[in-house]
């Protein structure tokens, strides 16, 4: 049985004993994950590497430095270049985070709209509780 939350249909308790093993295996890559995220930086580069950040994982940004060469610039392009270098770095940021979220859920999309993921598991909740009363025969 490949569990999906979508189309829910627990027939036997060998059913529900695979949903929670598929559960708890996709809960432990997710928790895996998250240390892996918290030591994501990105690094962008502007004005031909004359100005490099580094973002952290969030997309904040955590050092700007510039080669002494841009000084010859105005400030107008100095400016242009933080921000280009910026930009790169939180882009960079974005692709590892992604990408560790991606292999995490096995290429599933991760819904974060909460009200959504709510009503969701509350959906799921009231099928499987359905789908418990029909195999014990209980109201």
């Amino acid at each position: 049985m490949n569990f999906n939350p979508d189309d829910l249909r627990l027939e036997s308790m060998e059913d529900l004993e695979e949903v929670v093993r598929q559960s708890e295996e996709a809960l432990s890559r997710l928790g895996g994950v998250y240390g892996e995220l918290a030591a994501i930086t990105g690094e962008g580069f502007g004005a031909d590497g004359l100005a490099r950040a580094v973002v952290d994982g969030t997309g904040r940004i955590q050092k700007i430095t510039f080669d002494p060469r841009i000084a010859r610039l105005d400030t107008q392009t100095i400016a242009e270049a933080a921000t280009e270098a910026v930009l790169a770095a939180q882009n960079a940021a974005q692709r590892q985070n992604e990408e560790l979220i991606r292999e995490a859920t096995g290429g599933q999309p991760v819904n974060l709209d909460m009200d959504s993921a709510r009503r969701h598991f509350e959906e799921i909740g009231e099928d499987l509780a359905r789908s418990l009363r029909d195999l014990t025969g209980r109201d």
